[in-house]
């Protein structure tokens, strides 16, 4: 009957004396063997899920944390007491490739200005670097994790110069609304009706007149024109009229104009400017609310 997982895989008691599992120890040589050859985590663990040899009695079924357990455990060379499995120079090994792995690379002062404004356009979540691997860095959703097509620093940095230089071809895609005088909605003309046949009353309630001037100033407020949002337009579109195409990124024209990018699955880049309009590499223009 095999043990409780009390006992870490490879080793079982026997008469009261802890002693090795041949065949879960030659399992436990296997995964080392693999890793060392370049097999992930998950894929040795799917091999093994494959295999005769489960982890625990009541499942065949491995995972990457199990056997990220066994490759980090130094009783496999023979310490605190148990039996020897693998050789320590293979143990060390191994360590040496997780440890290495382990270490993050620090992002460039460009990468570190888009991570800031990176979410994903499926769910909004936030966008993060997998940079474990200086060969093979990934940036992928914070919540859905690596969905197809692989995100490197150079397919990020290029979808957005893409986004950027449709806008410098096409400033007209920040088309801004006709300014118009303002007029005063119907509420408004109500209340302010209201508010003086209140005062041309011989006895004012004063109490009721601050709460229909209050409420005609909230009413007023609610029917002014976004002209920010025109103002902002405007500046876009002198700023991208007069800058040539990009040819890399360009650090400055991204912090002034850009305030999310909202990344696709593939590396597709959708930009909402300070403007609030959405410009994505097909020249479609969004209006979407922020992440």
């Amino acid at each position: 009957m095999k043990q409780n997982r009390y006992l870490p895989f490879g080793y079982r008691i026997v008469n009261g004396v802890l002693t090795i599992d041949e065949t879960e120890a030659e399992a436990v040589r296997h995964i080392y063997a693999d890793y060392l050859s370049g097999l992930s985590y998950k894929s040795i663990a799917t091999k093994m899920s494959a295999g005769a040899i489960p982890y625990k009695a009541d499942s065949p079924v491995w995972n990457k944390h199990m056997i990220k357990r066994i490759l980090e455990n130094p009783r496999y060379t023979g310490e605190k007491g148990f039996p020897a499995v693998i050789e320590p120079d293979r143990y060390q090994a191994v360590s040496e490739i997780i440890q290495h792995k382990n270490i993050c690379q620090p992002l460039s002062e460009e990468l570190n200005i888009i991570r800031k404004k990176l979410y994903c356009f499926n769910c909004g979540s936030k966008y993060e670097r997998d940079g474990r691997n200086p060969e093979y860095e990934s940036w992928c959703c914070k919540t859905e994790g690596r969905t197809g097509r692989r995100i490197s620093d150079e397919i990020l940095l290029a979808s957005i110069c893409t986004a950027l230089n449709t806008v410098i071809a096409q400033p007209g895609l920040l088309g801004q609304r006709e300014r118009r005088p303002h007029e005063p909605s119907l509420d408004v003309t109500k209340l302010n009706n209201q508010i003086n046949r209140e005062l041309e009353k011989t006895e004012v309630d004063s109490d009721y007149v601050k709460l229909l001037i209050f409420n005609c100033a909230a009413e007023k407020y609610a029917s002014c024109s976004d002209y920010e949002s025109e103002y902002l337009t405007e500046q876009l579109q002198k700023r991208f009229q007069s800058h040539p195409p990009l040819t890399e990124f360009d650090s400055a024209l991204f912090e002034e104009t850009v305030k999310h990018v909202l990344l696709e699955p593939d590396g597709t880049a959708h930009l909402k400017l300070i403007n609030n309009q959405i410009i994505d590499t097909n020249t479609t223009e969004r209006s979407a609310s922020i992440c």
